[in-house]
């Protein structure tokens, strides 16, 4: 007799990590403000929070009792409504997979800047504007004077290929060993992204955030 092995996470604190971790990113911090200020402040906020009212949370609230009802992942969820809706679940992997490979260079990205700064004079040369900065970011370690006149690569850049390895194999480790251990690793990288931020830093982005909405209506 063939048994079914559900797995679980190892507690709903791991679980609750897990979700934070996947929906917080770099739009959340530094991509949403700017947006606002861009776009209307105060009026880009109503749409904002229709779609997140509206769209945001029904989906969320829909995506965790289809989870909790089935036991069993995107495919076999759709799957179990009907068996036409199988592709939903495949394309809703697929579309994980594509956000992976768009954040894990964004990644290595990050990684290179943080080591570069131990081995390169660049920051040291006292006041340095956002330009040179920039043009540092894109230059060196983005690698995009390695783009010819069209624009296209013209070389590989190691330094960035290293990093992105790196970042898969980090990626493989968090996720191969199961459910359980993907949940104990989130008590990691959450604490970890605190201690980058510190509780302080997160309450003055959120305030920024909300002062952003004001000034710009």
């Amino acid at each position: 007799m063939f048994l079914h092995y559900f797995y679980r996470w190892s507690s709903r604190l791991a679980f609750y990590f897990a979700a934070i971790g996947s929906a917080v990113g770099f739009g959340n911090i530094w991509r949403f403000p700017s947006l606002v200020y861009e776009y209307g402040g105060g009026a880009f906020f109503v749409p904002y929070l229709l779609a997140l009212i509206f769209i945001g949370l029904p989906i969320l609230v829909l995506e965790i009792a289809l989870g909790q009802y089935y036991e069993t992942g995107d495919v076999d969820v759709f799957g179990g409504i009907h068996r036409r809706l199988r592709g939903v679940g495949l394309s809703s992997i697929a579309c994980g997979y594509m956000l992976v490979t768009y954040y894990s260079m964004l990644l290595s990205w990050v990684a290179n800047a943080f080591f570069d700064s131990f081995t390169t004079d660049f920051w040291s040369q006292g006041f340095i504007t956002g330009s040179e900065a920039k043009s540092y970011f894109y230059n060196n370690i983005i690698g995009m004077e390695s783009l010819g006149p069209d624009l296209r690569p013209t070389r590989l850049v190691w330094k960035n290929v290293g990093y992105s390895l790196m970042t898969w194999t980090i990626v493989y480790l968090c996720v191969a060993f199961g459910i359980k251990w993907t949940g104990r690793i989130t008590y990691f990288t959450s604490k970890l992204s605190s201690n980058l931020y510190g509780d302080d830093d997160i309450a003055h982005i959120i305030a920024n955030n909300l002062l952003v909405l004001l000034l710009s209506t």
